[in-house]
């Protein structure tokens, strides 16, 4: 209880602490999601599959145009759900009224339901916790934002996988936010 106690306390002074150069986003978008299957018989596989994302960001200024902005999103493909933190490392300069940004860094997710199926339509479970990397550019407009970016998996997504087996998401995404 303690931990959880001192964990929500250091949450809530940085929080404050940037509230003065924070900034919301909502963003909604589009995700092409592949998933890659890696079998020492078989070889590599896969297969892309369209989705969504919502959810929002907390984007705290450091200066000079640094900032981290943590999230919380809902991805939706196909029949699987997942809950995602994005924490990003981003840059941008604004040229009045528009911006450029470029951001990075690692996406925790946790899978709220659904499994996959292999091309043989044989149901393969999957763990429910992932960590991917994020990498991506950002146009503004005022307020609203264009994201465009790619995600890499990098844990074996497969629950009990045979030695030398793989299976990771990976995803291409573009989508709007709108900045309060």
């Amino acid at each position: 209880m303690k931990k959880i106690f001192a964990i929500a306390a250091v949450a809530a002074a940085m929080l404050f602490a940037g509230k003065a150069n924070a900034q919301v986003s909502v963003h909604a978008g589009y995700q092409n999601v592949t998933s890659v299957s890696s079998q020492p018989v078989i070889g590599e596989t896969s297969v892309a599959t369209d989705g969504a994302y919502l959810g929002f960001s907390y984007n705290m200024e450091a200066g000079a145009g640094l900032g981290v902005a943590p999230g919380l999103y809902l991805s939706y493909v196909e029949n699987m759900i997942d809950l995602r933190v994005p924490i990003l490392l981003n840059w941008g300069i604004n040229m009045g009224e528009i911006g450029f940004g470029l951001f990075a860094g690692p996406d925790i997710v946790y899978g709220l339901s659904g499994d996959t199926y292999n091309e043989s339509l044989i149901l393969r479970e999957t763990n429910r916790f992932g960590l991917d990397v994020t990498v991506g550019v950002q146009l503004k407009y005022q307020k609203i934002s264009l994201d465009l970016g790619y995600t890499k998996g990098l844990l074996n997504r497969w629950k009990d996988a045979p030695d030398n087996c793989t299976y990771v998401f990976n995803k291409l995404f573009v989508g709007l936010g709108y900045n309060f």
